[in-house]
């Protein structure tokens, strides 16, 4: 361990150990603090309020700073934070209504780059090669005018936009080329496009259940999975979980849940096999298997599972307040037993969360 680190965790442990409560205990985020090791927990905020914010976590020491973007660069991170892409030493931030990327050191958390032309309700961030891809709905209730806008990695500078199918969503990279979950804007939809990252071209529309939310890879295969349409719909359709072929583009397996009802989201994969969530559940699945109809465990201190993520055998589930106001809670989860390991506080309506 680096003195200065050492130096840093003597002092923390000093500080700490003055409170009453390790969870409430927050220390000054400042041009000069690293974040070297961590959890970073993405708010989005209230829509319209430009209350966005970024939460640090470290659960070695139990240190929890607020607004780290704020605090760090002495500016807003604006309004709806929709998501973060992690690529060496950066961080890609999705501010969704703000219609801007800000790009900071993942380590400092000091700005480096604000991106605020090319975009039209931009969602979600991917690296490949020397390019950013960023997702883009455009106006929701247009279904023509979506896109995946194209930034240089070396300067962030404008490249090219693709058009693509409505409601491009999360981006998965598989052989240098760049697949993408079209959940479909304000309606709906029920693709995934391929698209080559040589000439930036989508090459494949691959059909698949509807709304995809997530995706994984498993050797040469993408599996997808997809909530399928709520009841709100004029249809609800049941979940799906599809396994795609990146050889060929093809779905060469479709495992469809039994009831309409069932709207599976969260697809991850720990230790070989693959998980999902049902409402406030979690489910295991054994790749090619069927699907599971027991949940391995449910979160029951959890209002709203709006985001998930696994990470060295643990459970991080965002939860905002059932009403969507004020401040929520990061929630830590025993994968191997669902037992309670730790909660902390963080900002308004987390929605994702992020591994240095």
């Amino acid at each position: 361990m680096k003195f200065k680190h050492s130096l840093l965790f003597l002092l923390a442990l000093l500080f700490l150990n003055s409170c009453d409560d390790d969870n409430d205990c927050c220390l000054p985020a400042g041009p000069g603090d690293e974040f070297e090791t961590g959890v970073f927990v993405l708010n989005e905020g209230n829509f319209g309020s430009a209350n966005s914010s970024v939460s640090y976590i470290d659960e070695l020491v139990q240190v929890n700073q607020p607004a780290i973007f704020s605090n760090v660069n002495g500016s807003s991170l604006g309004d709806t934070a929709q998501s973060i892409e992690m690529h060496e030493d950066i961080a890609i931030i999705v501010v969704n209504v703000s219609n801007k990327i800000e790009i900071v050191n993942r380590y400092t958390f000091e700005s480096l780059a604000t991106i605020s032309s090319n975009l039209s309700n931009p969602r979600y961030a991917e690296v490949i090669g020397d390019n950013i891809y960023v997702s883009n709905w455009g106006d929701g209730m247009n279904p023509g005018d979506d896109f995946i806008s194209v930034f240089k990695l070396s300067d962030y500078s404008f490249n090219q936009s693709i058009p693509v199918a409505e409601g491009p969503e999360k981006m998965i990279e598989l052989n240098d080329d760049l697949y993408v979950a079209h959940i479909g804007g304000f309606s709906f939809n029920n693709i995934v496009s391929h698209i080559e990252t040589e000439t930036n071209s989508v090459t494949n529309e691959i059909e698949v259940g509807d709304r995809p939310n997530s995706m994984v890879i498993q050797g040469n295969d993408i599996w997808v999975l997809s909530s399928g349409k709520p009841s709100y719909a004029d249809e609800e359709t049941a979940g799906v979980l599809s396994r795609i072929d990146a050889g060929t583009d093809e779905v060469v397996a479709d495992f469809q849940f039994p009831e309409n009802s069932i709207h599976p989201e969260n697809l991850n994969i720990a230790g070989g096999s693959a998980y999902l969530t049902i409402e406030k559940s979690l489910y295991k699945y054994d790749f090619n298997g069927e699907l599971p109809d027991t949940p391995e465990y449910s979160f029951d201190e959890v209002s709203v599972l709006y985001g998930f993520e696994i990470n060295d055998s643990k459970i991080y589930i965002a939860s905002p307040r059932a009403d969507f106001t004020g401040d929520g809670d990061l929630y830590i989860y025993d994968l191997n037993d669902g037992s309670l390991l730790d909660n902390y506080a963080v900002g308004i309506n987390p929605n994702g969360v992020y591994f240095n």
